[in-house]
């Protein structure tokens, strides 16, 4: 959905796309405008889900305050947040001043802590001895250790613990190639949540220079910094250490063994747990200004137009990451015959100046020079810019019987652009010269590092759009009609990516009767990439994937691409409001909504990428090759047509109840279908599916506000209701394909200090009351398992918040 700030646009705060809502000023947002579908025409382009617009206080006057801290039940996860908001009139009420500032921080979570279903970790891997044929345990580990295995060759299963004492490894359950569960493997592990910090303020002078003629003008600037432990590296697989029976570090007891065999060599698969975790940091530096108009004409005609000029400096540094071709080089550790010192092979042949060399052999053992040697930074630096000059006019045509015609017309421009340099080491070609050992998948790659290596882009796009929109009331208090009113948009979009395009909107509203109203609307939305998705160049990832029947490591490159072509959606939404007269205090509104989207601009994940290989999609087969290891391209394609549609439910009543007033509010969101299609291959329906999309059919809250002075009670449920971990998945994939619903209780308690006249509260929240852990629906959102659907449910447990607001 395309997001705006009082109707409109916002640049980017990173190559996502969107704007980062939590930068705008929160506590002057009034209230926010939903719109599901069909928004293109009147919106603007690129509104192909429909529109999400906070609509702000413009006319807040006095000084507000706001302080409020918090923390999980188990001690982690600190935040604080505080805001400042004034507002008032100048020059006898001829113009208005706004000014706010906030700042709020969320600290990181590292690891899961007292959370043992997280701790546990689960994942779902190959079953190999039949049924069902995929198995949903804990203590899922990889068939590598964290002081390295040999794997194959006849010192197999030989591991080695800290000190490099080696020792028979011993095998847990349901052992695969890849996987097994428990045993002496190695568990893959992430950090658990991200550490949050923004700072932002907003400014904004509205003024009045003559009878019916405002203009105004409004600046923000805001600091967004993210950092979080993204994962720790590992060899495995084709990635393994190849180790050579010269290597200095080598045990003498393995060094033995090796030569009474034979052997010259053997292949070592660690996963690096001492190499500490590869970091991100993030930082997004955003400031927007905008200056416009407001015009009344004659009492009939309005006219607005703005300019707005945004820009976002985006900063990604993935530290301690691996250097690959450092890494295998020191890997590769020898004795210098000239004076017996331990080196790295290669530096005898003349690279890898500064090469310092690593013992693997036994967790602890690499030295801290060798590991600050072997790591380095990948550095992003991403500039986005926007422009946006919109000009509106709107107001009646001509009188009919039943009411006025009216029309809205107006023209906008608007040029995006990227620009976005990286580090020498991530644009660099691994090479293998001079340097034994390095794996064959790793050699010709762009990019030196284990994650990110983000390369170069630079772009640019502009859009001319105008439109037109009537709105025609066809009957007014007639004997089969309170009123029938019809509408309708049209808007052409040059884009200068992929040429003119047309959104359209065709819609009615019916009112039977005063307390009951009927809508529908019907139209064509346009989306073109944004200049993420046709210009980034490829980013290094890794993981595991199930591949033909097994979990199985690979590499990848995400990448962008120019040669998109725009998305288009058809959609049709309905639905009714009821207010009826004889339950005062009582709204019930039900949309029911259907989009099929063709052309959609989206990257398969990787899991995505082989299952749609299997399913028989030409084009995912193209970007997977095996040379021994797992190799995945991952574009940005026209993937599919996607058809959704559902049904939201929203009511309210509210009553006098004891002295105070009761507010009961109820949403309830149906999704009837999520249905994907590839080229060439059966409609997928995702509709109900928790572990792959993280789509329930039912979701909604349930809440109860009751306010009697100087007490203000508010409880809330959460709902996300049952599903499947796979809705693909055939009868006998799972011993159970079914996710039991969730319902979260929420309860805030408000005390308005006597005499302030409801200026001055102190409140406190508890979420998740009752400390309701997530289902166990193993996830892969990057490198491998997680327990459960990190995005759909709530991870971090009871959280408990207390603060206080005052208004002078």
């Amino acid at each position: 959905m395309r997001t705006l700030l009082d109707g409109r646009r916002v640049v980017a705060a990173s190559a996502a796309g969107s704007p980062d809502v939590n930068l705008f000023p929160q506590d002057l947002i009034s209230r926010v405008e939903v719109v599901t579908g069909g928004a293109s025409a009147a919106y603007g382009s690129d509104a192909v889900a429909g529109v999400v617009n906070f609509i702000l206080d413009k006319d807040f006057t006095g000084l507000r305050a706001r302080v409020q801290a918090g923390v999980s039940d188990l001690g982690d996860g600190p935040s604080q947040q505080a805001a400042l908001t004034f507002g008032s009139s100048l020059f006898n009420d001829s113009a208005h001043l706004l000014l706010s500032a906030e700042y709020r921080r969320t600290g990181e979570i590292h690891a899961p802590g007292q959370r043992p279903w997280a701790d546990a970790a689960y994942a779902i891997i190959v079953n190999p001895t039949g049924s069902p044929a995929r198995l949903i345990a804990p203590s899922v580990a990889s068939n590598a250790s964290f002081g390295g295995l040999i794997v194959g060759g006849p010192l197999n299963n030989t591991q080695f613990l800290p000190g490099g004492v080696s020792t028979p490894f011993r095998l847990g359950t349901a052992v695969t190639a890849t996987t097994m569960i428990g045993g002496d493997g190695a568990p893959t592990q992430f950090g658990f949540t991200a550490g949050l910090e923004s700072y932002n303020i907003f400014g904004r002078l509205t003024g009045e220079l003559a009878s019916g003629l405002s203009v105004f003008a409004e600046g923000s600037a805001a600091r967004s910094t993210s950092s979080y432990d993204l994962a720790r590296p590992s060899q495995t697989a084709g990635t393994a250490y190849t180790i050579f029976n010269d290597n200095a570090f080598l045990p003498n007891d393995i060094r033995t063994r090796l030569a009474a065999a034979g052997a010259t060599s053997f292949r070592l698969a660690r996963v690096n747990r001492d190499f500490g975790y590869a970091r991100v940091d993030g930082r997004s530096d955003t400031w927007r200004v905008t200056a416009g108009f407001e015009w009344k004409i004659n009492g009939n005609w309005e006219a607005e137009g703005y300019y707005a000029h945004g820009s976002n400096d985006y900063r990604v540094e993935t530290y301690n990451n691996t250097i690959y071709r450092r890494l295998f080089a020191a890997a590769d550790a020898v004795v210098n015959p000239a004076n017996n010192q331990i080196v790295c092979r290669s530096t005898l042949q003349g690279f890898d100046p500064g090469c310092v060399p690593i013992n693997l052999f036994g967790e602890g053992s690499p030295s801290q020079a060798a590991l600050s040697w072997i790591n380095g930074s990948a550095v992003q630096l991403l500039k986005l810019k926007q422009d946006v000059a919109s000009l509106t006019l709107r107001g009646g045509l001509f009188d009919v019987p039943s009411g006025r015609v009216q029309l809205a017309a107006g023209v906008e421009y608007r040029r995006e652009s990227a620009n976005q340099t990286s580090d020498e080491l991530s644009q660099t070609v691994i090479s293998n010269v001079g340097i034994r050992g390095l794996p064959a998948s790793f050699v010709g790659q762009r990019g030196s590092f284990y994650l990110s290596n983000p390369q170069p882009l630079q772009g640019s796009y502009d859009v001319k759009e105008g439109f037109i929109e009537l709105e025609a009331p066809l009957l007014k208090d007639s004997p089969i009609a309170h009123s029938l009113t019809v509408n309708g948009a049209i808007r052409a979009i040059d884009y200068s990516t992929v040429g003119t395009l047309t959104a359209w909107k065709v819609g009615g509203s019916y009112e039977p009767f005063e307390s009951l109203r009927f809508r529908a609307t019907r139209s064509r939305d346009i989306r073109a990439a944004n200049v993420s998705e046709l210009f980034t160049g490829p980013v290094s990832i890794q993981g595991t994937v199930l591949y033909n029947n097994a979990s199985t490591a690979f590499i990848g490159r995400r990448s962008g691409n120019p040669n998109l072509q725009p998305e288009r959606a058809d959609t049709i939404t309905a639905g009714a409001v009821f207010r009826p007269t004889f339950l005062r205090g009582f709204n019930l509104s039900v949309d029911y909504y259907d989009i099929k989207l063709s052309g959609a601009i989206a990257q398969l994940t990787p899991q995505q990428t082989i299952d749609q290989c299997n399913s028989g999609f030409t084009p995912a087969c193209a970007q997977i090759t095996n040379p021994g290891q797992l190799t995945l391209q991952i574009p940005t394609l026209n993937l599919s047509s996607i058809k959704t549609r559902g049904v939201d439910l929203e009511a309210l009543y509210g009553f006098d109840l004891g002295g105070g007033n009761v507010r009961l509010r109820t949403i309830l969101t149906y999704l009837d279908k999520y249905e994907t299609t590839l080229p060439g291959t059966a409609p997928i329906d995702r509709a109900g599916d928790i572990g792959t999309q993280g789509t329930p059919r039912w979701s909604g809250t349930l809440s109860i506000n009751y306010v009697a002075q100087p007490f203000d009670l508010f409880v809330q449920q959460r709902y996300i209701g049952s599903g499947k971990i796979d809705t693909t998945a055939a009868p006998g994939t799972f011993a159970s394909n079914h996710v039991d619903p969730v319902w979260y209780t929420d309860v805030t308690a408000r005390f308005n200090i006597p005499g302030a006249n409801g200026n001055a509260q102190f409140f406190a929240t508890v979420n998740n009351l009752f400390d309701r852990d997530p289902p166990i629906v193993p996830t892969i959102p990057y490198g491998g398992y997680r327990s459960t659907n990190f995005a759909l449910y709530d991870v971090i447990g009871r959280y408990f918040t207390a603060g206080f607001q005052a208004k002078f």
